[in-house]
């Protein structure tokens, strides 16, 4: 058998990371907050060979683009939009998370929470937790939440440290990777929110492109498998 269907094998495999992964972009085009996600492959045993200089690809995972989204005005006081690189410290029975949708709401027991019900920390890591008797609350630029006229938490917002990387838990939830991102100083564009930083234009360009490359290592799975034939077929004592 050639060894070049191993290689056309393992582009395939690739291509079928890639668009599994756009798949999940272009569903969350339309998500609040929603940083896409990008395949990273890697080559592995280029020049093991002393006859044949092949290279293979691998899988090595996805990493989520931190690319800021298009921010588009809504008005509403508990809206926000961060600035690039910094993330809205969330409350989870599995620790803390962070998201970029900035859609808060107060829940009916007096929590701070995002679209998706979970409840936004304050700077010591521990819930939000407001009066419903006082009203709605609302934002302030370096994100005080302020109810009443008064200052009664403020929003736990961090950026990654240096090696940190984040990883999708659904839910508009990210994971930290690696070293705990760490508390910033920050301004907020309150009223407004962000868009997800995955385009359905883009997506499709994506897909179509993995479509296509996985379409032509299936021809050449196809071409390797026609020629092992022809050699088992015509050539004498190839099968023995």
């Amino acid at each position: 058998m050639s060894r070049g269907v191993y290689v056309a094998l393992s582009g395939a495999v690739a291509q079928e990371h890639a668009l599994e992964t756009t798949a999940t972009n272009l569903a969350n085009a339309a998500t609040p907050g929603y940083q896409r996600l990008r395949p990273v492959f890697r080559e592995v045993l280029a020049g093991a060979s002393k006859k044949e200089n092949l290279r293979y690809a691998e899988v090595g995972g996805t990493a989520v683009d931190g690319s800021r989204g298009a921010v588009r005005a809504t008005g509403r006081a508990l809206d926000v939009a961060l600035p690039e690189g910094q993330y809205l410290a969330v409350s989870t029975p599995r620790g803390e998370r962070y998201t970029r949708a900035g859609a808060l709401s107060l829940g009916p027991d007096g929590a701070l929470r995002t679209a998706s019900g979970t409840p936004l920390a304050r700077e010591d890591g521990r819930p939000i937790q407001l009066s419903v008797a006082e009203g709605e609350p609302s934002i302030n630029p370096d994100g005080a939440v302020v109810q009443n006229g008064e200052i009664v938490a403020r929003l736990k917002i961090v950026k990654a440290a240096e090696g940190t990387t984040f990883g999708h838990e659904g839910g508009g939830l990210l994971a930290a990777r690696g070293p705990a991102p760490t508390p910033t100083a920050t301004t907020l564009d309150v009223g407004a929110l962000e868009d997800s930083n995955s385009t359905a234009v883009a997506a499709m360009t994506d897909l179509v492109t993995a479509s296509r490359t996985f379409e032509a290592f299936q021809r050449m799975l196809e071409t390797f498998g026609e020629c092992d034939r022809k050699v088992l077929t015509t050539t004498p004592g190839a099968t023995e």
